[in-house]
């Protein structure tokens, strides 16, 4: 189902729970990926989400990477050191804002797929960037 954008920053700034009961994990996935779908197509595009922009306070994200939707349970990013990039960023929940953000440009995520196997890959330059800025909004951080 096509849910609403959050945009309002009292909402956003509320850290997500870990997910430890998986009754509701799919239909979360599912309406992640079905409004990511729906916003990919419209003008300000869409190239992640995480499950707090629309409304639920849960562990996970959905990426738009190599021509699917990659959804995140729990993830965990870990900065691979070397050198940051720094690139404006826009976000569904700030439609007209674009922003200036450092980011690392190499990362580890340790995440958990539908099926609860546990994954742990490195990403690095535009996808890290989305990455990063999903589990911000995980975090309650709001660009």
């Amino acid at each position: 189902m096509i849910r609403p954008i959050i945009t309002e920053k009292k909402q956003l700034a509320i850290q997500s729970e870990a997910i430890y009961s998986w009754a509701k994990t799919k239909i979360i996935i599912e309406d992640l990926i079905d409004t990511a779908k729906h916003y990919q197509t419209k003008p300000i595009g869409c190239v992640g989400l995480a499950a707090n922009q629309i409304g639920c306070l849960s562990r996970i994200i959905v990426v738009w990477h190599e021509g699917r939707w990659l959804p995140m349970i729990n993830p965990v990013v870990d900065p691979i050191p070397g050198k940051l990039s720094n690139q404006h960023e826009g976000c569904l929940s700030r439609p007209t804002v674009r922003t200036k953000v450092k980011r690392h440009k190499k990362i580890r995520v340790t995440y958990m797929n539908q099926e609860e196997e546990t994954y742990q890959k490195k990403y690095t330059g535009f996808i890290a960037r989305v990455i990063q800025h999903e589990v911000d909004h995980l975090n309650g951080i709001y660009i």
